[in-house]
């Protein structure tokens, strides 16, 4: 069954030349056949076992999401599962990588989202690593702030008397 499906695209047949570029070009054609026969497959699959109302509950979902109290880490990967229903998410990733790293800025807690948003990273992979060290950055600035006001008014020298 799927050798006639795959057989319905009208793949390429290979004439068995040794001419690099004849085999490039099958090579290429092949592979377009093959791209095509995986939409067709997915969209008859979908269409069968994942209602449209459940994908675009997912794609509202997507629209909706904040990270929250969540980790960089879970917002990421929340993230990432709900991009894999988004209609906008469909087909070769560099179409949509800059609509992806906005609407995962635009979930960010703003403490990381203020710092990112300015370094206009269009590549989702150095996004998500960026906004991971920021939170981590933070984290530490937080520790030294803490232990600079625990320490700078016991260790100030000056002596205020008690009211007693």
């Amino acid at each position: 069954m799927a050798l006639t499906a795959f057989l319905k695209v009208n793949p390429p047949i290979f004439k068995g030349t040794t001419n690099l570029i004849e085999v490039d070009n099958w090579f290429k054609a092949e592979e377009y056949a093959l791209r095509t026969q995986h939409e067709l497959f997915r969209t008859a699959f979908y269409r069968k076992y994942f209602p449209e109302s459940v994908r675009e509950a997912r794609e509202l979902e997507l629209m909706q999401l904040k990270q929250g109290s969540m980790s960089v880490a879970e917002y990421t990967s929340k993230f990432e599962e709900l991009c894999r229903f988004s209609r906008v998410c469909r087909g070769a990733p560099e179409s949509y990588e800059g609509w992806k790293c906005e609407r995962y800025q635009g979930g960010l807690r703003d403490t990381i989202m203020t710092v990112v948003v300015p370094l206009e990273i269009q590549r989702f992979s150095e996004l998500v690593n960026k906004s991971g060290i920021i939170k981590d950055d933070a984290k530490k600035m937080a520790l030294v702030r803490d232990d600079h006001d625990g320490t700078s008014s016991k260790d100030s020298g000056k002596y205020v008397p008690s009211r007693g």
